[in-house]
């Protein structure tokens, strides 16, 4: 919920900051640069405090890991994170936060149906209702989009 909460609040703020074709505003790449650059910078004292020295190669390796293997998962999932995002970001340049909302809330139900079809992952009873009122919300969002007409 907090996640929810957070993220629907980045996307009001972003596109504030989208705004229009003013030079006070930032294009969605430059917002989405400014952003994980910032996002580093706060992360990095938390890292630090929260894994200290010991999260070292030489530590990681004395627990058994493979090193190389572990960085090149690292760097792949990475990539695809940051992809997601870049694209986020174009895509809310172009919608309304609420949209894009709503399009990231059909995300995540498609991510959870699938887990639970192709690697058939357990659902209990309350993921199911929590992805049951996520598709009722989207549905419930187009309905009400179509029957309300825009304003101008």
């Amino acid at each position: 919920m907090a996640s929810n909460l957070l993220n629907q609040t980045r996307n009001v703020l972003s596109k504030r900051l989208l705004g229009g074709e003013e030079e006070e505003f930032m294009d969605d790449i430059n917002l989405f640069s400014v952003i994980t650059v910032l996002s580093f910078l706060l992360s990095l004292p938390l890292m630090i405090f929260a894994e200290g020295v010991s999260f070292s190669p030489a530590f990681l390796q004395s627990t058994g890991l493979n090193l190389q293997e572990l960085c090149v998962r690292a760097a792949l999932a990475g990539l695809c994170f940051h992809g997601y995002q870049k694209l986020s970001y174009m895509i809310l340049a172009r919608v309304s936060p609420v949209t894009h909302s709503v399009a990231n809330c059909v995300k995540r139900v498609v991510v959870i149906v699938s887990s639970v079809l192709f690697f058939r992952t357990p659902i209990s009873p309350v993921n199911a209702l929590g992805t049951g009122a996520a598709l009722a919300g989207v549905y419930l969002y187009s309905r009400l989009k179509k029957a309300k007409p825009k304003s101008s």
